[in-house]
């Protein structure tokens, strides 16, 4: 029969020993793997809860214009719609004739005075454009305007410095390319945004000495002075630890490493395309403007649909293209045969 052994002065809690030092271990990690510092950082469940965040902190501010490339996932769309039932204006940019974001036409917006906010994904999901966030965060602190960056499709395959963003909230997901659990997330909230709003949703553990509960429990709102006055307050310790490892081991391999190596990989895919008249290229092919994802609109897409499948390649088709996403386990033999069934899906008549 098992015994419970208790140990003086080793408290088990939510601030100590496991519990704790998981979250401080993801923090940090995350922290790491964005250029940031781990008390700016929030540990969120999905990249939903923290664009809702970023949305909920701008409703809080005067109405105004939020600027919105056109192409967005909806999970960075839908949050800002919210905001229209109290005065705000969500404005779609619209995209370039190839179908990627008019980066120029957004800066251009920007300039109007009623923009609060530009919310934008530093890579976009269906085309894998890749946007150039310096600039546009520039702009934004110098004309005071929120720039919220989704930032799944980018992290893990992509370097990024928050710092040079010129972010005020970035979000992602850890499901993604940081090989983490579902259900794990963050948010990074700039120190001054931080200051300025309040939570919109008030946990126990948001508050100084939340989780001192050996004496008298404190029942003030006094908000902690780090990112985790936004934390909901019991969070899937399992998952974090998860995303926590998970980033670690990218950092060992290195982030700059695992994109040259993913560059690799894209490159018998693009010589591909480029030798087939009846492929376009929808993802930039500048390499200064692309991530992990690149997606291509084979005039026969069912067939090239159909030979992917075949083969048993995990793909996915948006907007009319398909869609590779290769990490640092994927080879570039690996993408030597999914072209050569692709060709032959062509080669061969229907």
């Amino acid at each position: 029969m098992a015994s419970l052994i208790l140990r003086r002065n080793q408290t088990h809690g939510f601030e100590e020993r496991e519990l704790g030092a998981i979250q401080r271990r993801c923090r940090s990690a995350l922290a790491t793997l964005i250029g940031g510092r781990s008390s700016d950082i929030a540990l969120l469940p999905n990249t939903s809860f923290g664009v809702s965040l970023a949305a909920t902190l701008v409703g809080a501010g005067p109405v105004g214009d939020v600027l919105v490339p056109q192409g967005e996932f909806p999970a960075n769309v839908l949050p800002w719609k919210s905001l229209e039932s109290r005065g705000f204006r969500v404005r779609t940019i619209d995209s370039r004739p190839d179908g990627l974001p008019d980066e120029e036409a957004l800066l251009e917006s920007l300039t109007a005075p009623e923009v609060r906010a530009v919310a934008m994904s530093t890579v976009q999901f269906a085309s894998g454009y890749r946007a150039d966030v310096a600039r546009l965060g520039a702009l934004c602190r110098e004309r005071g305007v929120l720039l919220c960056l989704d930032a799944i499709q980018g992290l893990g395959v992509d370097p990024f410095d928050v710092v040079t963003s010129g972010a005020h909230i970035v979000a992602a997901g850890g499901q993604k390319w940081l090989c983490g659990p579902w259900g794990s997330g963050f948010a990074w909230i700039d120190p001054e945004v931080r200051e300025r709003f309040h939570s919109p949703i008030v946990s126990w553990l948001a508050v100084q000495g939340g989780a001192a509960l050996e004496g008298p429990i404190g029942t003030e709102l006094d908000w902690r002075e780090d990112a985790r006055k936004f934390e909901p307050a019991t969070l899937g310790v399992q998952d974090y630890l998860g995303l926590a490892r998970s980033v670690e081991v990218l950092l060992e391999v290195g982030i700059d490493r695992i994109r040259r190596h993913v560059h690799e990989v894209h490159a018998p895919l693009l010589d591909w395309i480029d030798s087939r008249p009846d492929v376009s290229l929808w993802t930039p092919r500048d390499p200064d403007y692309r991530a992990g994802i690149v997606a291509f609109r084979p005039e026969r897409l069912a067939d090239v649909q159909s030979a992917l499948n075949d083969a048993n390649v995990v793909f996915s088709v948006r907007e009319g293209a398909v869609r590779f996403a290769p990490h640092l386990y994927t080879s570039v033999g690996e993408m030597g045969l999914v072209v050569e069934r692709m060709e032959q899906a062509l080669t061969t008549r229907a």
